[in-house]
């Protein structure tokens, strides 16, 4: 391990909830707030999503993402010490009956989620609930990958690169274990123009394509912070649909479907969400 690893992990090891992540927090709150990264993505995001709300409305979403942002990580680093503290934060769990119901299938779970709320507390858990195994697009940075694969691990997650075989993520799936997919980032050249918020935009079909090769269903998941160190998880129903003998027609049916799904998501927790991301390129002229 580089030393440069271990010298962070030890640092991290020593944040907990209490005075040692407030004082973290705004030593990264006041600069990052300053600086702002990306204020205009999300600015423009916020409008495409929410043109009714008002100017103070969308201020504070703004606002909240900054602050749930850098929440996000420092959460991440306090369990670093103690993985049990995943499970001690949670106050509630909705819908894990869906959860139980769909492994009770035999066909694997595939989770569907998004860059909202403590997104890898999410991951977390799946991993060590669920033999979940996140779908995760590597750094191109050999220090970051290792830094970022060894804090997922140590919190009960294991990763696979968005670049490795389809065939792996199909052989989780039918030894009924369980697959996420943070799906709500733009999808590029590969993916397929379905609405989201309104906008047609282009989104990633991974979940559609491992259901419709697997027939494993497809459940929307979140974890909601509640306050720093005290999350709502929250599992919805496996979004319904049939396998139409137009597999394209199908596939982009079910990716909008999904989109409703992190709809809802992030209406749930608007200022949880991760604004900064480029969402619907369509829409920027750069």
């Amino acid at each position: 391990m580089d030393w440069k690893i271990k010298l962070f992990l030890s640092f991290a090891k020593m944040i907990r909830p209490g005075w040692r992540a407030n004082a973290l927090f705004y030593f990264l709150f006041i600069p990052l707030r300053l600086i702002s990264p990306r204020k205009k993505v999300a600015q423009k995001n916020i409008e495409l999503v929410f043109p009714d709300k008002t100017a103070v409305e969308k201020k504070k979403i703004l606002d909240e993402s900054y602050r749930s942002m850098i929440w996000t990580g420092i959460e991440m680093l306090s369990w670093q010490r103690d993985s049990s503290l995943v499970d001690k934060w949670i106050v509630e769990i909705e819908g894990r009956e869906y959860m139980d119901e769909a492994f009770a299938g035999g066909k694997g779970v595939i989770v569907v989620s998004g860059h909202c709320g403590n997104w890898e507390h999410a991951a977390a858990w799946l991993g060590k609930h669920c033999k979940g195994v996140g779908v995760v697009r590597h750094s191109d940075d050999p220090f970051q990958k290792e830094l970022i694969d060894i804090l997922r691990h140590n919190g009960g997650l294991h990763t696979l690169g968005k670049k490795e075989p389809m065939t792996r993520v199909i052989s989780i799936l039918k030894k009924n274990g369980s697959i996420g997919l943070a799906s709500d980032q733009h999808g590029g050249g590969d993916g397929v123009k379905v609405p989201f918020f309104g906008q047609m935009t282009s989104t990633f079909q991974g979940a559609a394509v491992f259901a419709w090769l697997t027939g494993a269903p497809i459940l929307p998941y979140q974890s909601i912070r509640i306050e720093p160190f005290h999350f709502k998880l929250k599992i919805g129903p496996p979004i319904k649909w049939e396998k139409g003998n137009d597999r394209e027609a199908t596939l982009k049916e079910l990716t909008a479907k999904v989109n409703v799904e992190l709809e809802n998501l992030i209406c749930r927790a608007p200022g949880q969400w991760l604004w900064q991301h480029k969402r619907f390129k369509e829409a920027f002229s750069d």
